[in-house]
């Protein structure tokens, strides 16, 4: 929902946290934090939201400790 949307709700009290059903937002910056996570939603998550962890997930050990080595060197030079 783009933010000229969120707003025109969020000042009639039109704008509810989570479902229609969902209590109404009373907050401006719960409105763009709303608005935000409905954007992040649409674009299928960001690179900087997700865990940095996930990337060595599903990797063979073989696979893992190479990925170690190679960054231990990075540092040393």
């Amino acid at each position: 929902m783009p933010y000229d949307e969120v707003m025109h709700k969020f000042k009639h009290g039109l704008l509810h946290s989570g479902s229609s059903k969902g209590k109404l937002v009373k907050n401006r910056k719960q409105a763009i934090a709303i608005m935000l996570s409905e954007k992040r939603k649409a674009q299928g998550g960001k690179k900087e939201y997700k865990s940095k962890h996930s990337e060595g997930v599903g990797l063979k050990r073989e696979d893992a400790e190479d990925m170690v080595k190679s960054s231990i060197k990075k540092r040393k030079r």
